[in-house]
């Protein structure tokens, strides 16, 4: 906070630049020929806002009391800055598909959209090669509480080799585009889904080798309509192995 010697300072320094003295401040601000106010000042009575403003506005000072602030132009960014900034960043594919959470939806004849940008060093980090991804967005809620309707998510396409328990985006028997986790089971495996109040589906043998991985979920992000703010019904304890099979 600034003290009153500093707020005499001021005006005595920008009094001078102006040349003029106490008695013209004051006239010119209160319209009395008077420096008493300023005195007052300096001998640390604190002042009145109507009479700050009145002085700044005589002084060309800001009634902040301090020197004029001066907003900074934001210059454009030259060619060779954008360049540089550019190179920071790889862009990743993105197509208009949506991995179906729930009930499948056909990806057939997917169209690519704007691709997305990740930085670099953060690729790098995880071990993400840009031209190796895909971004896609994710439709239905039964992987919620991990993915909500309308996220993005990174899928690494170099993943194709499941993992037990591993999150994949892939193409199901019947062609449409899933999320799901999968867990290997003899001579077949199960799409899992995080929501509890959704059943697991079993893929069992040339059905499961119908199943087309896409790659592993390398990075989700939720948007703000995707998380839309909704009762939900209290939790049910997963069954370990009970399954409606469909």
């Amino acid at each position: 906070m600034i003290e009153t010697a500093e707020i005499y300072a001021l005006i005595e320094e920008y009094r001078k630049k102006l040349g003029l003295s106490q008695a013209e401040v004051a006239l010119r601000a209160f319209g009395q020929d008077s420096s008493a106010a300023i005195q007052g000042l300096r001998r640390g009575k604190s002042p009145g806002i109507e009479r700050l403003s009145a002085m700044s506005e005589v002084l060309g000072l800001e009634l902040y009391f301090g020197p004029p602030r001066r907003s900074e132009a934001v210059l454009p960014l030259s060619n060779h800055q954008k360049v540089e900034l550019l190179s920071d960043f790889a862009f990743v594919e993105r197509f208009d598909v949506s991995l179906s959470a729930g009930p499948g939806a056909n990806g057939d004849n997917a169209k690519k959209l704007s691709p997305v940008s990740f930085r670099r060093d953060w690729l790098s980090e995880k071990g993400l090669l840009a031209d190796k991804c895909v971004v896609c967005s994710v439709g239905g809620n039964s992987m919620e509480p991990l993915l909500f309707e309308g996220d993005l998510v990174l899928l690494d396409r170099r993943q194709a080799d499941l993992r037990d328990g591993q999150i994949y985006g892939v193409v199901d028997i019947e062609g449409d585009t899933r999320i799901k986790r999968i867990e290997l089971i003899d001579n077949g495996l199960l799409l899992r889904s995080e929501n509890p109040d959704c059943p697991t589906e079993l893929r069992q043998g040339e059905d499961a080798n119908r199943v087309r991985i896409i790659g592993s979920l390398a990075w989700s992000g939720h948007s703000h309509d995707a998380r839309k703010q909704k009762p939900r019904p209290a939790k049910h304890s997963r069954p370990m192995f009970k399954h409606n099979w469909i």
